[in-house]
């Protein structure tokens, strides 16, 4: 049986190759170590995932370019972590700036993209929200627990009456199929901006 360091090595040698499966084979194998790694640096939980989806989304886009590495955990990490630093770091930027009333010179949208960037956050929200329609009630419960009051596993499955393995399932696959259909959404998005 192979270990869990065999098998992110193959994983990003399949990533790096071009196959998408690998891609949601390695969020699926980190995806709760990232959030909790993340949610050190930012305490909004969104904003966390929004990173961490950024990550995997520039590691499809440029995995042409990807170095080699004996350590995909700590590069996954360190990635989600200056993810989240730089998205503090201009959103701090932004609001000091706002704070001044002060007007960014060298950067200014114009309608059309205000326009067209409202329109994806809509398309965004739209999407996430029907996704999460298609989840059962078990499913829903789950991540509510999990994501929007903090609760462990052994909580969860407290509440729902489930065994904590059964929480972990339940969870693990409310992500799973969320993914899968945001991970579509964004490559659709990806390749329609190229």
């Amino acid at each position: 049986m192979k270990s869990k360091k065999d098998i992110e090595l193959l994983l990003w040698a399949k990533l790096k190759d071009g196959q998408i499966e690998a891609l949601g084979a390695l969020y699926d194998l980190y995806i709760d170590e990232l959030f909790s790694y993340g949610i050190q640096f930012c305490s909004d939980k969104t904003e966390v995932m929004d990173s961490i989806h950024d990550v995997f989304l520039n590691l499809y886009k440029y995995r042409n370019n990807l170095a080699n590495t004996n350590h995909v955990k700590y590069y996954l990490l360190r990635s989600v972590k200056n993810q989240i630093l730089k998205k503090s770091s201009n959103k701090f930027q932004i609001e000091s700036i706002q704070d001044k009333t002060l007007f960014l010179s060298d950067f200014e949208a114009s309608a059309e993209e205000a326009i067209i960037i409202n329109e994806i956050k809509s398309e965004r929200t739209y999407k996430l929200s029907k996704s999460i329609n298609l989840l059962s009630k078990k499913q829903k419960k789950g991540l509510f627990l999990r994501f929007n009051e903090g609760m462990d596993y052994e909580d969860i499955a407290k509440i729902m009456n489930v065994s904590v393995q059964t929480s972990r399932t339940i969870i693990y696959r409310a992500i799973k199929s969320l993914r899968n259909s945001m991970l579509s959404f964004f490559l659709f998005l990806f390749h329609i901006s190229f």
